[in-house]
């Protein structure tokens, strides 16, 4: 039986040589005897010169979906927190550079001296 591809991504090294990571199935179906046979899944990595599959059961996959999600959830709730930790300091940092500049304003005694605006 051919094996589908259902996913294929193409990453370049630095040089610009290629690589893949494809993941390939094949359906369930009957076995020679007649019993239901699973699904075969096959994850491949093709550098452009070797290409190396590696086969999984359902069971197997079902392990690499779930902690592939676990940790997706994970790495997203900490880019969250470095994303609003770093938007409090730059608000921090903005909120005592305007105070600095109020600092630097002209106090109004310099103006004393001068005539009020209605006299100009």
């Amino acid at each position: 039986m051919i094996m589908k591809r259902v996913l294929r991504i193409p990453r370049f090294n630095k040089e610009g040589k290629p690589k893949t990571l494809e993941l390939l199935m094949d359906s369930p179906n009957l076995n020679e005897k007649g019993f239901p046979q699973e699904a075969r899944l096959l994850l491949v990595i093709d550098d452009g010169k070797n290409r190396i599959g590696f086969q999984l059961t359902t069971a197997e996959a079902a392990l690499l979906y779930q902690r592939l999600s676990y940790v997706l959830n994970e790495t997203a709730k900490e880019y969250i927190q470095i994303e609003e930790k770093n938007r409090k300091n730059f608000e921090s940092r903005k909120a005592r550079d305007s105070r600095d500049e109020e600092k630097e304003e002209i106090p109004p005694e310099y103006f004393e001296d001068m005539p009020p605006d209605d006299q100009l």
